[in-house]
């Protein structure tokens, strides 16, 4: 009983974490960043940088930081009390070792599903969908200038070494066949505005988009 009742609050940040990132995401910030900035809301670590700052200046993105800084602090001061409790109450050690190896194995799983593209795909599918119905996370200015259809917003993409699309030219690129239309680059802290067709997009690049949600969360 005291293994799954240590094990809850863990999956639980995990999810947390995840679900904030999204959420930040949604915003129209970087998933990269987006999940840094909620790993370290939730951990309770400060970081003085462009990133917090962009977070700290929009009303909705500290709204979700706050948040999750309450839920990550009511969550660690349940798993400490678990974990202190379980071994005030275990009377031997080898049953507290199995149930403390039980413990790592059920995390070292959820953290592989937390790594595993189909799932995290699907997962964050259901929950930018939850999100995207039942709150106004998309800013709503972007809306307001650019007169956008329901779904549809602008999000930052960054390039990883595995992304099917590094080396390829933006008419090349899956892009435009999942309606995302590439607004400028973002590459050596410099911003290349209106990019071209035969531009070859790079690791590491980053790419401001406006297309429809659903299909950049794909990309990501």
């Amino acid at each position: 009983m005291t293994l799954f009742a240590i094990a809850i609050p863990l999956i639980l940040l995990i999810v947390v974490v995840e679900v904030a990132a999204i959420a930040l995401n949604m915003t129209g910030l970087d998933m990269r960043k987006a999940r840094f900035q909620a790993l370290s809301a939730v951990t309770a670590t400060g970081f003085t940088t462009e990133e917090a700052e962009d977070v700290v200046k929009d009303g909705k993105r500290r709204k979700i930081i706050m948040s999750l800084m309450i839920i990550g602090f009511i969550i660690w001061a349940s798993l400490t009390s678990l974990i202190i409790n379980a071994f005030i109450t275990s009377h031997k050690l080898i049953p507290t070792i199995i149930q403390l190896s039980a413990l790592l194995v059920i995390f070292v799983v959820v953290l592989y599903l937390a790594r595993y593209r189909p799932f995290v795909k699907r997962f964050r599918g259901v929950v930018s969908g939850y999100l995207a119905r039942r709150t106004t996370l998309e800013r709503k200015s972007i809306d307001e200038v650019l007169r956008l259809a329901q779904g549809y917003g602008i999000a930052e993409i960054s390039l990883t070494k595995d992304s099917k699309n590094v080396g390829l030219s933006l008419k090349d690129a899956s892009f435009r066949q999942m309606d995302i239309l590439v607004l400028a680059i973002e590459r050596d802290n410099e911003i290349i505005p209106a990019p071209h067709a035969n531009d070859i997009l790079k690791e590491n690049d980053t790419l401001i988009c406006y297309g429809k949600l659903e299909n950049m969360q794909e990309i990501v």
